[in-house]
């Protein structure tokens, strides 16, 4: 885990590709990402461009239907 608590675990697969997988908390939810062909900092990228949204965000997307609410 590093300083913003991100969770680093690195995979190594056949013919010596790796895969990365990096997960960062979000208030109450959990973001994660991997890839075989972005690295680290690729990911990190992608992790910075996430946002925890607001309830009124959330309220909205799920009226529109863009996403559902899932247990």
């Amino acid at each position: 885990m590093d300083a913003r608590g991100d969770v680093r675990t690195v995979r190594e697969l056949p013919g010596g590709t790796r895969a990365i997988t990096l997960t960062r908390h979000l208030r109450d939810a959990e973001a994660e990402v991997d890839s075989q062909y972005l690295d680290e900092s690729g990911l990190r990228h992608l992790l910075d461009t996430l946002h925890p949204l607001s309830d009124k965000e959330l309220e909205r997307l799920m009226r529109e239907k863009l996403i559902e609410q899932g247990y």
